[in-house]
């Protein structure tokens, strides 16, 4: 029977979200909180799939992989995002810079059709399996960007052992899918703020805020990183580029580009008067449109909206990019957010423009910003007369070496294994 239901979750949750996709963007930015509860609903109780060659039971894990006693840390990265997106996130990244440190990790999904586990990179298996809940010693990772979560869940697994609190972003309606959602949310940091053996924060403002409530010894900031073999490897260079990209920069002087989410926390106003004082700039934007937003973008001929683009192939799109840029609306969110496309831009070596609230990227002098449309375009300006100066190139190349993944996993696992090893458990 729960096969069956599995089935019958899976087609409907793929039926609900083409449905979903195909209205029209102002129906769909009015329908996002709904969407988030349908979602969490038809994908909580777990998705059977269809199995691949490599998928295996939870008996041929336990006493094959999970058996290896050389690992260093066994993680457990609670359901989160799917791991087939066009755009990797930080518990992607993590995942597999984890795996590299000899760690085991366990990345739990709803969305991929995984059954039981599946080996995915060196140490990273992604699983639908619940078992993995008994493992012993296993250190389980909430984040605050759930879809399932909540703070009972969270208490639930501090019984059973260590338990992590990503604290990733600010917690907002606009991020969080609607009012149910931001409750439950807001509950769940409640929970983890009160329990959590760790809480990670990804942005000083976060960090500041979790170590008020949970002491210093129990928070660490740790935030986002890149793949720097992602972006420098000259085999990722090559993938196709749409003409309409290469048709663009052909067309325009200089081009400023952005990828990322099209979502409620850019700036669209100061977009549109930044391209309308920049007529021979041309401004690319690539990402998936959350909530219906990119009708707001910018209607004029040097803005070209390009769609999803995947993982593998940013790098050759983004190489075209002469500056790059992160508009985000001055507030809450930009003050809390560590943008992991900073970091990929310095890995791209393309000089970064971003709004004077971005208190995670100002914080870089290379960094250039502006609080205005006419600030933010003289930044641009500045930024694309150092494109390519050499000694301005190697010193954000030299930043991306300084914020590798590998690097902040390090830091994450040394924090976990001093905690351990103090013996200092949380009541």
């Amino acid at each position: 029977m729960s096969y069956w239901r599995g089935i019958v979750r899976n087609f409907a949750y793929a039926s609900s979200r083409k449905i979903f996709w195909a209205l029209p963007a102002p129906l769909r930015h009015h329908l996002h909180g709904f969407r988030h509860s349908l979602v969490r609903w038809l994908r909580k109780g777990g998705s059977q799939g269809q199995p691949q060659a490599d998928d295996i039971g939870w008996e041929s894990f336990r006493d094959g992989p999970l058996s290896n006693r050389g690992y260093r840390l066994v993680f457990i990265l609670e359901a989160s995002i799917d791991w087939k997106v066009t755009l990797y996130q930080r518990p992607h990244h993590m995942a597999l810079a984890l795996g590299r440190l000899d760690c085991l990790v366990l990345y739990r999904t709803t969305g991929d059709g995984v059954v039981g586990f599946r080996p995915i990179e060196k140490n990273v298996w992604l699983t639908n399996d619940p078992n993995v809940e008994s493992i012993d010693g296993a250190i389980r990772c909430f984040y605050s960007t759930t879809l399932f979560a909540d703070d009972q869940e969270l208490l639930s697994a501090k019984r059973n052992g260590f338990v992590i609190y990503e604290y990733i972003d600010h917690i907002d309606a606009s991020i969080s899918g609607g009012t149910h959602s931001l409750k439950r949310l807001l509950k769940l940091k409640q929970g983890a703020f009160a329990y959590a053996d760790l809480v990670v924060s990804s942005a000083k403002l976060l960090q500041d805020e979790a170590v008020q409530a949970r002491g210093a010894s129990r928070c660490v900031f740790i935030p986002n990183g890149v793949d720097v073999s992602h972006y420098r490897n000259e085999a990722n260079a090559s993938h196709d580029i749409p003409h309409a990209l290469r048709a663009f920069k052909e067309n325009h002087r200089h081009v400023v580009g952005y990828f990322g989410a099209i979502a409620p926390w850019l700036w669209y106003e100061l977009m549109e008067d930044v391209s309308e004082l920049m007529p021979d700039i041309g401004f690319v934007f690539i990402g998936p449109d959350y909530s219906g937003c990119v009708p707001q973008l910018p209607r004029k001929e040097n803005v070209l909206y390009l769609g999803p683009v995947d993982y593998k192939n940013l790098p050759s799109h983004a190489r075209l990019f002469d500056v790059c840029f992160i508009p985000f609306v001055m507030g809450d969110i930009a003050r809390s957010t560590s943008p992991l496309k900073l970091f990929e831009y310095f890995a791209l070596e393309k000089p970064v423009v971003v709004t004077g609230d971005m208190q995670e990227c100002v914080v870089y002098e290379e960094v250039f910003s502006g609080n205005d449309a006419v600030q933010f375009a003289r930044a641009i300006e500045n930024a694309l007369k150092v494109r390519n100066d050499p000694s301005f190139k190697q010193r954000l190349r030299d930043l991306a070496d300084a914020n590798k993944w590998d690097i902040r996993a390090e830091t994450y696992v040394s924090k976990i294994e001093s905690l351990i090893a103090s013996a200092d458990p949380v009541l």
